[in-house]
């Protein structure tokens, strides 16, 4: 088998070119975007892997475009800690589904060696299909506690980017190399075969999830779209701008990359309306997010109302 070797800091070009010009223009005047999609974040701290397979049929059956797992050991916001593993979540979704797309929302990419992480992802896409995407992430302070009480290092900023960085380019290698051997900054694999190779030619989407510019700066070059949560209008703006201007900067569509939103819909049970609830999901959305987001997903948490996953579909099919 051919043998390739890597350099992990070489600079990617894009074929397509955007107008310097145009970035600012565009964050101000919106964009003509096609209908949004939608997906959901499974509820991991209910312990019961048929109760989360259902709910992912359920969506399936809404018309939801995805359902995710988030990649947390012992997740800092949950007082229990429980929560189901991702990728094998994952493995076991897809396996039990037959149209709804996949996804880690996000992995933290020092959890695993990235080789290691190459294989698990393209098992998993054979597993769906070819119905996997990849969420990435650095994993932030917030996150540092149940990494070191698991026996990982938390390391600086600037090191995870660098992770990062090389886990997507690594993950590209392997999706589509023979024997991959690579040096980098953060890590290092001498002639590393991984097969089967993914079901998607030549790989899953990769998405990457973060606020910092740093962050958006490996977006940019790298990923096939961004991630968001907890930003006010203020802050997302500037986020946005920073993109365009960074896509122009280097080349590269901003059409192309798909800007998604995550976060909490508490539609607890209570006895209201279905239009009730699908109008405080829209307010909701539309106070929370931007006219360039054409990707939302929600987190219904355990104790949501039944007809919630169905509220927040018809929500944002209304934004078409």
């Amino acid at each position: 088998m051919e043998r390739c070797v890597y350099d992990l800091h070489a600079k990617e070009t894009w074929a397509e070119q955007i107008d310097p010009k145009q970035a600012s223009k565009q964050v101000t005047e919106g964009l003509c975007l096609p209908r949004p999609k939608f997906g959901c974040q499974l509820p991991q701290d209910i312990p019961n892997p048929e109760h989360l397979i259902d709910v992912a049929k359920e969506c399936e059956s809404l018309g939801y475009d995805s359902v995710w797992a988030y990649d947390h050991l012992s997740p800092y916001w949950l007082h229990s800690g429980i929560a189901l593993e991702c990728w094998t979540l994952l493995s076991a979704v897809a396996a039990r589904t037959s149209k709804i797309r996949v996804g880690s929302l996000v992995t933290n990419v020092n959890l695993r060696n990235p080789a290691l992480l190459a294989k698990m992802t393209s098992t998993v896409d054979c597993i769906s299909e070819g119905r996997l995407i990849v969420g990435l992430g650095t994993g932030d302070r917030l996150s540092a506690h149940e990494m070191q009480t698991h026996g990982y290092q938390f390391p600086s900023l600037e090191h995870r980017i660098d992770r990062l960085r090389e886990t997507i380019l690594i993950l590209r290698a392997m999706w589509t190399g023979e024997k991959v051997s690579v040096r980098g900054k953060t890590c290092e694999i001498s002639n590393a075969l991984s097969l089967p190779k993914p079901k998607q030619k030549p790989g899953p989407p990769i998405w990457v999830g973060g606020r910092h510019k740093m962050v958006l700066d490996v977006v940019v070059e790298l990923a096939d779209g961004w991630n968001y949560w907890g930003l006010n209008r203020k802050d997302l703006e500037d986020r946005e701008k920073y993109l365009f201007a960074k896509c122009a900067e280097v080349g590269r569509p901003y059409m192309g990359l798909v800007k998604s939103w995550t976060g909490k819909v508490d539609a607890r049970k209570q006895r209201s309306s279905d239009l009730t609830i699908v109008e405080d999901i829209k307010r909701r959305l539309l106070s929370q997010t931007s006219e360039h987001t054409d990707y939302f997903i929600a987190s219904f948490g355990r104790d949501s109302d039944p007809n919630a996953y169905e509220a927040f579909a018809e929500a944002v099919k209304s934004f078409a």
